[in-house]
């Protein structure tokens, strides 16, 4: 009989505060999913700072940037395996998500940053990256790559969304006639550049946005958005957002901005949406579902007889980590990793590239 696997998932966003570790045990035929750590490494200043501006970079500087960053990571999945082997034991796969560089899906293409085959090699368990690649070579915008997870694991659900720098969503059967999902707008990578302007690094709660006031001519704009107008399948990119921290960074109260902000985020994604008036269930992780105002706000805005929840806090926090992981049991068994009906590519794709042999017997791993 097969057995379950170990897999660790790990996940570092546009938000650029930290890198996300989590470890999963996958049932042998990949359905139940059970995510039994996770943990946020916080990043230092200094990786926040050329992370936010790593778009921004050459060639050769972001080679340069990996180098350093992924011997980051290398030391970040040393403690982690090494606190979790007792309790656990050691994982078998490593779903590695890097860290987008840029993603520009019909122009350049899209790249991330991450030496997956060091890691590989430095810790002796197979490491699985590179997962957006094939899905644009197959005419796809590679994004959101947690839509096929959400249906395996979430498939009680009408929706799921994540709060996450950028809001994306996922609308499942039998809402749709098959899984879809898009990036939606930008989240918190728009509410802590405002919250940056109160000396904070997020609006923790939304204590700030509760004190604002709408500004109707800024959310005007922001309705402008030309974006907002562009039909499914759709992604975006850090960079494709500044026209929005623009508008925003025009209000003279940060405050107001937080408050204006939370208040556009919220109606766009209950308009986005298109939910059937029949009801059901929403699910809302990441960062923005510990924003208080706005997942209030987000509520208010979907159609009668929805209700939105927001599951315990490991999930909330490691959704993506752990989708991560879930990809990499599906790549090294050759099935897709991302669907057509949400990409737009061609086909369904199975992403990934696969370093090291799975194959192998890891029972001799020691991290230290």
């Amino acid at each position: 009989m097969a057995e379950s696997t170990l897999a660790v998932g790990t996940m570092s966003g546009t938000s650029c505060d930290g890198f996300d570790v989590a470890l999963c045990r996958i049932g042998a035929d990949g359905d139940h999913v059970e995510l039994l750590e996770i943990r946020q490494v916080d990043y230092p200043m200094r990786w926040k700072n050329i992370l936010r501006h790593l778009g921004e970079c050459t060639e050769v500087q972001a080679f340069e940037i990996e180098a350093e960053w992924s011997v980051w990571v290398l030391q970040a999945l040393k403690t982690c395996l090494i606190d979790w082997k007792s309790a656990h034991g050691t994982p078998q796969l490593i779903g590695f998500s890097g860290h987008t560089w840029f993603h520009e899906p019909g122009g350049r293409g899209t790249a991330a940053i991450g030496d997956a085959k060091m890691l590989a090699q430095s810790l002796g368990i197979p490491v699985v990256a590179d997962y957006r690649t094939a899905d644009v070579a197959a005419g796809g915008q590679g994004a959101p790559l947690v839509p096929l997870f959400d249906a395996h694991a979430f498939g009680a659900f009408g929706c799921c969304i994540n709060l996450g720098g950028i809001a994306n969503a996922t609308v499942l059967p039998p809402e749709t006639d098959r899984v879809r999902a898009w990036d939606i707008v930008g989240c918190n990578l728009l509410l802590n550049r405002q919250a940056g302007r109160l000396g904070l690094e997020y609006d923790a709660d939304g204590e700030s946005a509760a004190q604002g006031k709408l500004n109707a001519a800024a959310k005007s704009k922001l309705d402008q958005w030309a974006y907002l107008q562009r039909v499914p399948p759709k992604s975006l990119a850090a960079e494709d957002l500044s026209a929005l921290h623009a508008i925003l960074d025009g209000i003279d109260a940060p405050q107001d901005a937080l408050c204006t902000a939370v208040e556009w985020m919220a109606e766009a994604i209950g308009a986005s949406l298109d939910l059937s008036p029949s009801g059901g269930r929403v699910l809302v992780t990441g960062g923005g579902a510990h924003h208080k105002v706005l997942v209030q706000r987000i509520a208010h805005f979907l159609p009668a007889g929805w209700t939105l929840e927001v599951p315990e806090r490991i999930w909330v926090d490691g959704k993506e980590a752990a989708a991560f992981a879930w990809l990499a049991w599906r790549t090294v068994r050759r099935l897709p990793t991302s669907l057509a009906s949400v990409t737009g590519a061609d086909r369904d794709v199975c992403g990934g590239r696969v370093f090291g042999n799975f194959a192998a017997h890891q029972e001799g791993f020691d991290p230290r």
